[in-house]
């Protein structure tokens, strides 16, 4: 049995896809290509979000992740941490960031 887990659902209410977590999500954005997670242990995941299946590894922050936010532009995610700090992360290919 699995502890955490993510599901997809249609507009009409149809399961299209579900995967197991192993961290507990505490907040979540999402875009038109991907779902962005931040995890109560210090975790930031992207995931597509045709598929649910991780779009980089994920991003180590150093204590829990409160909020996440994509900028308009798509160019980068804003991340609020449990002791107050924003970290902003660059969403681009490293020739465009």
């Amino acid at each position: 049995q699995d502890r955490f887990s993510l599901h997809l659902y249609s507009v009409n209410g149809k399961h299209l896809s579900s995967v197991p977590l192993d961290e507990e999500v505490t907040a979540m954005c999402l875009t038109e290509e991907f779902v962005v997670l931040g995890t109560m242990q210090c975790g930031l995941e992207i995931r597509d979000l045709q598929n649910l299946r991780a779009a980089v590894p994920p991003v180590p922050m150093r204590v829990p992740v409160h909020s996440v936010s994509v900028t308009k532009e798509k160019s980068h995610i804003l991340v609020g941490l449990e002791d107050g700090k924003l970290i902003v992360v660059g969403a681009g290919q490293p020739a465009e960031v």
